[in-house]
C-alpha cells in the first residue's frame, strides 16, 4: 500500500498568513496615527476658530476686517495707516494696532502653557496629552506682511527706500514693534515680511487698464494694506542642547584650522 505523500508547501501558506498579518497590523497602525493627527489638527483649528471670533467681537473698524483662513486667523488693516512715502505709523492707527496685538494676548491659544505638566481638570488637556503622546509641541506664529500699491517712489524721494519692497518689509516691522510693545508677547512669536506691490488683491494690470486717475487711485488704495496672521500647528520638538553644539562647533573649528596647518606644510 502506497504511502500517503506529505504536503510540502503547507509552510507556505502559514508564512503567507503571517506576512498578510502583519501587513494587516502595520495598516491599521498608520490608520491609527493618521486619526491621531487629524484630532490634533481638529483641536488646534478649534482654538483659532475661537480666536478669530474673540478677536472680531472686540474690533469694530471699517477699515479692519478679521476673517479665517487657511494660514490661520487673518486680520487685514487699510486705510491711511502709514505717513505718505514713510513706515512711521498715522497716530490715529497706534491705538488700534495696540489693541490688535493685546486681543491676539488675550486668545485662549496664546493662553496655553505647553511647559506644565497637563491635568485632566485643564480645559486644553486633551491637545496637551496628544502633543506629549505624539512627541510634539504647539508652535505659534503672529506674522505681519506688508503690501504697498505700484505707483514707483518718484526719484527725488528716494532719499531713505529705493523701492516699495524695502519701504513695505519697514512699515511691517514697525507693526510688529508696535504690538508687542504694548501686548508685551515674546518676540519668538513675530515675524515681519514686506511683498511691496507683487501680491496685489487687484492685478496691476487690470488698475493700469482704468482711464481715470480716479478709478487707478480708489483700486491702488485696496492693494495698500497690512495683513497680519495669527496662525498654529503641531512640529517635532526641537530639541538644543548647547553644550553638545558647542562641542560640535568648537570640533568643527579645530578640523578647520588643523586643515590649514597641513596645507601651509605641504
Amino acid at each position: 500500500m502506497a504511502k500517503p505523500k506529505k504536503n510540502t508547501q503547507a509552510w507556505a501558506i502559514t508564512y503567507a498568513d503571517m506576512v498578510t498579518l502583519l501587513l494587516t497590523f502595520f495598516v491599521l497602525l498608520l490608520v491609527i496615527l493618521s486619526e491621531a493627527e487629524k484630532q490634533l489638527d481638529i483641536e488646534i483649528s478649534r482654538l483659532l476658530d475661537k480666536a478669530q471670533v474673540q478677536i472680531e467681537t472686540a474690533l469694530d473698524d471699517k477699515n479692519i476686517d478679521v476673517e479665517r483662513v487657511k494660514k490661520g486667523v487673518k486680520i487685514t488693516i487699510r486705510g491711511k495707516l502709514f505717513k505718505q512715502l514713510s513706515p512711521d505709523i498715522s497716530p490715529q492707527y497706534i491705538s488700534k494696532i495696540a489693541k490688535i496685538g493685546e486681543l491676539i494676548k488675550e486668545t485662549d491659544l496664546m493662553k496655553i502653557n505647553p511647559s506644565i505638566i497637563p491635568d485632566s481638570s485643564d480645559k486644553h488637556f486633551n491637545l496637551l496629552n496628544e502633543l506629549d503622546n505624539r512627541d510634539k509641541e504647539l508652535a505659534i506664529e503672529i506674522r505681519c506682511e506688508g503690501h504697498t500699491d505700484d505707483a514707483i517712489i518718484p526719484k527725488d524721494k528716494r532719499t531713505k527706500y529705493k523701492t516699495n519692497w524695502q519701504l513695505s518689509t519697514e512699515r511691517s516691522l514697525n507693526v510688529v514693534n508696535l504690538m508687542n510693545k504694548y501686548a508685551s508677547m515674546p518676540l519668538k512669536y513675530f515675524s515681519a515680511l514686506g511683498y511691496g506691490p507683487h501680491r496685489p488683491l487687484i492685478s496691476i494690470e487690470t488698475i493700469k487698464g482704468k482711464k481715470t486717475r480716479k478709478e487707478k487711485d480708489r483700486l491702488r488704495e485696496y492693494n495698500r494694506r497690512v495683513e497680519i496672521y495669527l496662525d498654529a500647528f503641531s512640529r517635532d520638538k526641537i530639541r538644543t542642547d548647547e553644550e553638545e553644539l558647542i562641542q560640535t562647533l568648537s570640533g568643527k573649528k579645530q578640523t578647520k584650522q588643523k586643515e590649514v596647518t597641513i596645507e601651509e606644510t605641504s
